[in-house]
This record gives C-alpha cells, sequence and structure tokens, in this order.
C-alpha cells in the first residue's frame, strides 16, 4: 500500500462546498464518514445532482488526470475524508502503484454508474428513475457495510428531485407510494429501503409484482 506521508484528515460539515467551476485541485479525497455530492447548476438556477460520493469513495477521481474541477462539489452530510496530494500520487505512482491504481479502478466504477444515470434518466418513467436511483444507492451502502446492515440513507426529497429531474412533488407522490407498498420508509430527511427486492423489481420492470404498470 502506498504510504503518502501528506495524506491529511478533513472534516466538512453539511451543506459545504469543497470545490467550485474551475478550481485547480492540488488533493484528491478519499471519503472515509458521510455523503458528498458533485452537481451542476442550469440556466435556470435550478441543481441537477451528478454523482453521489459513499465512503470508501474517491471523490472525482478523474482529477487524477485532470486536477480542474468542472462543477460544484458539495457535502450532503457532515463528512470525513482523506485528502491525498495528487503531485505526490503522480510521482510515486510509478514506484508505488497501489494508491494511483485504486484511483482509476474508482473512476471506471463513477463512469459505469453515470452510465447507468443515463439510462434512467433518459428511458425511464419517474417511479422507475426513483427506484433505480435509490436502489442503486442501497446496493452501494450494502456492499460497504460489514454486518450487511444498513442506516437510513441521508437523502431529502429535494435531493432526489435534483438527481432524477423531476420536481419534489413528484418525487414525494412515488416515495408514497413505495411507501405504502412496503418498499421503504420515509423519515425527515432519510430514506430507508425496507424490501430491495421489490424496489429492484420495480426499478426494472416500472410497476409493481402483481400489478399493473405504473
Amino acid at each position: 500500500m502506498l504510504d503518502i506521508s501528506d495524506a491529511t484528515a478533513r472534516a466538512f460539515s453539511r451543506r459545504q462546498h469543497l470545490a467550485f467551476p474551475a478550481d485547480r485541485m492540488e488533493y484528491i479525497l478519499r471519503v472515509e464518514a458521510g455523503w458528498l455530492a458533485r452537481y451542476t447548476r442550469l440556466a435556470s438556477g435550478q441543481r441537477q445532482i451528478t454523482a453521489i460520493y459513499l465512503p470508501g469513495d474517491y471523490c472525482e477521481p478523474h482529477w487524477i488526470i485532470d486536477p480542474t474541477s468542472t462543477e460544484w462539489i458539495v457535502a450532503l452530510t457532515p463528512v470525513k475524508a482523506t485528502a491525498v496530494s495528487l503531485e505526490s500520487v503522480m510521482q510515486d505512482a510509478g514506484t508505488y502503484p497501489e494508491l494511483a491504481r485504486k484511483i482509476l479502478a474508482d473512476l471506471v466504477r463513477m463512469l459505469a454508474r453515470q452510465s447507468s444515470l443515463v439510462v434512467a434518466l433518459g428511458r425511464k418513467s419517474g417511479v422507475e428513475r426513483l427506484s433505480a436511483v435509490i436502489l442503486e444507492l442501497y446496493d452501494r451502502v450494502v456492499a460497504m457495510a460489514p454486518d450487511g446492515e444498513v442506516d437510513a440513507m441521508p437523502l431529502t426529497q429535494g435531493d432526489l428531485a435534483d438527481i432524477v429531474g423531476i420536481t419534489p412533488i413528484h418525487v414525494n407522490r412515488i416515495l408514497k407510494d413505495l411507501r405504502g407498498r412496503q418498499v421503504l420508509e420515509v423519515q425527515r430527511g432519510a430514506v430507508t429501503v425496507t424490501d430491495p427486492e421489490k424496489l429492484r423489481f420495480v426499478a426494472i420492470n416500472g410497476y409493481f409484482p402483481h400489478s399493473d404498470a405504473i
């Protein structure tokens, strides 16, 4: 494992911005706790979330190739992260390639997630979009949970609306339906998946088992 001496712990408060467009970045962050989001601003002022980073992820792994931020990065929750100097990564990558390889592998995973999100936004109904996004995040959380126990996911209805590109009112309507069918629970600012297999079915098919299409 590459030992980078200038890797430092960083803490960010909820809603604190870590980067803005055109910022020249000197480090890359590995999320240790909390959730981060990357988003862009539309001409209308609306926010479109384009990526979510969870514990274990490297935030913006493509910065290893071009260390210029192209969008906004914000903490959705309080965040603890390890900041690793990009200069150190590049200088030591030839001798100690482990960390650079992990960051590039994270880049590949991020691109795959982006592709899935494009399909969801472009070709799926509102309930399919929302179910697919919640399921993808749930699967990522489960994968990193050592005991398989998953806490509530810290996502507001506004966050979900900004990911899937539908109105908060539409998100609220879909969440109520999913909650009524015992697929998930919705608390203030958080979502808990209670039946992942039923959620998976809805995300793929656009309707609930033994019911008509939504």
